[in-house]
């Protein structure tokens, strides 16, 4: 009897526990860190295989189970079989980190077959919302305890038990997990509530300092702000005047208290290198105006060029090294067309961007379908594009890259049918957490980065695809499920 209260509890609760269970394996790779794994890693990785193939042999919707895996397989088999063909330098090491980047499309069909009702959707809700406290709790006990990381530095932000490599990254789970956070507040009746959740929200987003985090106030708040003010003309409700009032007074507070803010004084420290001029200082006081010379006049002038080779050298050297080694002052000229743009030369992503890009420029027409090996840019991180989408693109190729972006597409395409058939009825508060959500996390995997790449951050875009597609299914009726 027991044990078949057990079973029935944890099937109406696993949804919520895995997803709540999230914070708390961030926290325990932050206590188990070593230099191979951690041990949420390889937790994560069971559950990655675990689900699948439950599925698989419960038989729920195999067919489309498997036609799924079955295209992502075909593609990774494409894949490696074209790192043997041009010399694979550690095919395991570029297998393990294609998988953490299928984690997403695997895990969000497979939540597209399990939250089939309203019950397993609320179980996901629930799940957010409880792994929001987690989050939020797992912070001050960091803070109090003088256990956590800092973001960028000391007074530089506060990340809390946050790895260094997930540091910047961990700002997409604040931004997922701070919306629905937000939408939970807004939706109660409770202006308490209505208070106190997005000012704790802004509270963590501003200690954090990440630009992804600042901006995020604002695309937040003014996002749930224009729903609210929508509701009576779309959906006939009343104006929740009062919480209107706190996001507008919230985001003006950001305005006011942004000089005195991590995020402020880490922009101006680049802003202060990125305005030097160095390089048009240095040829002013030669008598050049580079400023009025085409590219082929710097380059080919020796004076010039030797400048220019001088403060790249200098830019680089502390962020890529080998860069010089690997391809040569030339091509690392003539790639960022000798720009006197510092705020681009000093900029890390950029730095590794260009790295990425001059090993594609070698790359066979094959490899450009298919994507070069990760390995090629090292083992320890170093290299790795800490942007999304170009890290698809070089990574996996037009191929890849075509793919990852049409699965995201069906979604939106999705959605677009069923705001064209039902507005009035899909224009709720989950429907438009959701579509917010979404809306961040794909513009902060290019300007955050690790959401498509790291299987703590990218489960929660699984788990917002599936839940789209079970809010449209239900819009369309089930002969479009």
């Amino acid at each position: 009897m027991e044990q078949a209260s057990l079973k029935t509890w944890l099937k109406a609760h696993w949804l919520t526990l895995l997803i709540a269970a999230q914070p708390l394996l961030d926290a325990l790779a932050f206590w188990t860190a070593n230099d191979t794994a951690t041990i949420a890693g390889y937790l994560r990785l069971l559950i990655l295989a675990a689900i699948p193939l439950y599925l698989l042999i419960q038989g729920r919707e195999r067919k489309k189970l498997l036609i799924g895996l079955g295209v992502m397989a075909l593609y990774a088999l494409l894949h490696v079989l074209n790192n043997l063909r041009v010399g694979a330098i550690s095919p395991v090491f570029d297998a393990a980190y294609l998988v953490k980047v299928l984690q997403m499309p695997v895990l969000a069909l497979c939540f597209c077959i399990l939250i089939r009702d309203e019950q397993s959707k609320k179980q996901a809700f629930r799940g957010l919302l409880y792994a929001g406290c987690i989050m939020l709790g797992l912070i001050v006990l960091a803070w109090i305890t003088g256990t956590g990381n800092v973001t960028y530095g000391e007074g530089l932000g506060y990340s809390g038990w946050v790895i260094d490599d997930n540091r910047t990254a961990n700002s997409i789970l604040l931004v997922t997990l701070g919306t629905f956070a937000v939408a939970f507040a807004l939706r109660s009746e409770k202006k308490w509530l209505q208070a106190l959740i997005p000012c704790v929200v802004m509270a963590v987003y501003i200690a954090n300092g990440t630009k992804a985090c600042y901006a995020s106030v604002y695309g937040i708040f003014a996002g749930f702000a224009v729903y609210l003010v929508l509701c009576k003309p779309i959906r006939g409700e009343k104006v929740k005047r009062f919480a209107v009032l706190v996001l507008t007074l919230l985001m003006i507070l950001g305005v006011v208290i942004y000089p005195y803010t991590p995020r402020c004084k880490v922009s101006a420290a680049i802003a202060k290198t990125a305005a030097s001029g160095e390089i048009e200082a240095t040829l002013a006081e030669m008598g050049y105006d580079v400023d009025s010379m085409s590219f082929e006049e710097r380059f080919n002038t020796p004076e010039v060029k030797e400048v220019f080779a001088y403060y790249y050298y200098r830019y680089f050297i502390g962020v890529l090294p080998d860069i010089f080694d690997r391809f040569g002052m030339d091509n690392i000229l003539t790639y960022f067309r000798m720009t006197t743009d510092t705020a681009r030369l000093i900029d890390t992503r950029e730095i590794k961007i260009a790295y990425a890009a001059l090993l594609w420029q070698e790359c066979d027409p094959l490899t450009h379908l298919l994507g070069f090996e990760v390995s090629q840019l090292g083992f320890d991180g170093t290299h790795d594009l800490e942007n999304d989408w170009p890290a698809l693109y070089f990574y996996y190729g037009y191929l890849g890259l075509a793919l990852y972006v049409g699965f995201l597409l069906y979604f939106l395409w999705r959605v677009l049918r069923t705001l064209r058939r039902d507005f009035r009825g899909s224009f709720t508060y989950e429907n438009y957490a959701l579509l917010l959500c979404l809306g961040l996390q794909l513009g902060l995997a290019q300007f955050s980065g690790a959401l498509v790449r790291r299987p703590n951050v990218n489960i929660y875009l699984a788990l917002i695809l599936a839940l789209i597609a079970w809010a449209t299914r239900e819009r369309v009726g089930e002969e479009q499920a």
